[in-house]
């Protein structure tokens, strides 16, 4: 069984601005502590001094290392294409129009307060 400062959470450093580093291992045993069912994570916070938002950030941080897979090569697989489209798409062959009305016809037919760019295009494509 550990002793009381063995399972108090250490402080490596304190910044000029009063932010605390704190060992590796003292962070990963009260997230271990914090894992175990039934135990609350508030709690555990307060007996620590430490925030109980840091120990949660803390602990998310440590299950989403946990829960990557084991990293791997990129794996490339080739794509074969048999046969040809039904139709050959060409865009020398087609002309689109896009027809905008004017920001006056908008302003009148539109609701009060609506923007010109949410008014309806019309847009014919010819081939």
């Amino acid at each position: 069984m550990m002793s009381d400062d063995d399972q108090k959470l250490r402080v490596r450093l304190v910044g000029r601005n009063g932010r605390r580093r704190y060992e590796a291992a003292s962070k990963e045993r009260l997230v271990a502590a914090c894992l175990e069912p039934g135990v609350s994570v508030s709690r555990l916070a307060l007996e620590h001094g430490v925030n109980a938002n840091l120990l949660r950030k803390w602990i998310k941080k440590h299950s989403a290392t946990r829960s990557l897979p084991p990293s791997s090569r990129p794996a490339f697989i080739p794509v074969q294409l048999e046969g040809k489209s039904e139709r050959d798409l060409s865009r020398k062959d087609s002309v689109a129009t896009v027809d905008l009305p004017a920001y006056d016809e908008v302003r009148g037919s539109e609701p009060k307060g609506t923007p010109a760019f949410c008014s309806p295009a019309k847009v014919s494509v010819q081939r």
